[in-house]
């Protein structure tokens, strides 16, 4: 049984056209949408003495704010070599991050405070620690500034009245 013309031409048709698209979906998705940046993250080694770097593959994405989020999630999410300790407290949020004149800004939750009996690190060494991951990642900042909660830890708050008779 031989298929009339018009058919075989109709098949023809959508084929290349299931082709085309299929084509144009792999070529976005393998494109320049989904590149990837080599990132590395340190992270405190129980056997030594401060910290040593564990390779990352992260998605770059079409902000500065956006690739340091990006990868400043991956430091809380924890390391992947078991050789390595994670260095935040448990449900620490990175709240928001702004880069302004080669400066990135970063906000996280109170819970990053309360470092438990198990971190190795102190909360100074933990900021060291994330301006040293973000700096070696991102070449073009100069500078990490870590707040908690709006505010600079150790420094004492302003509040619009104070001093105010």
């Amino acid at each position: 049984m031989s298929l009339s013309p018009g058919v075989q031409k109709s098949i023809m048709v959508s084929s290349g056209a299931f082709f085309l698209v299929f084509l144009t979906a792999l070529i976005f998705f393998l494109g320049e949408g989904r590149s990837r940046i080599n990132c590395i993250i340190f992270f405190p080694e129980p056997t030594r003495e401060g910290l040593t770097g564990e390779p990352r593959r992260i998605y770059r994405q079409k902000t500065p704010e956006e690739n340091v989020r990006l990868l400043v999630r991956e430091m809380i999410l924890g390391p992947m070599d078991i050789r390595h300790t994670n260095m935040f407290p448990q449900n620490t949020r990175l709240r928001s991050v702004f880069v302004r004149n080669q400066t990135a800004y970063l906000d996280f939750s109170p819970e990053i405070i309360f470092l438990d009996s198990q971190m190795r690190l102190s909360f100074d060494e933990l900021v060291a620690a994330i301006r040293r991951t973000v700096l070696f990642n991102f070449r073009q900042l100069s500078g990490v500034v870590v707040t908690v909660d709006g505010q600079i830890p150790g420094v004492v708050s302003f509040f619009p009245g104070d001093g105010v008779k």
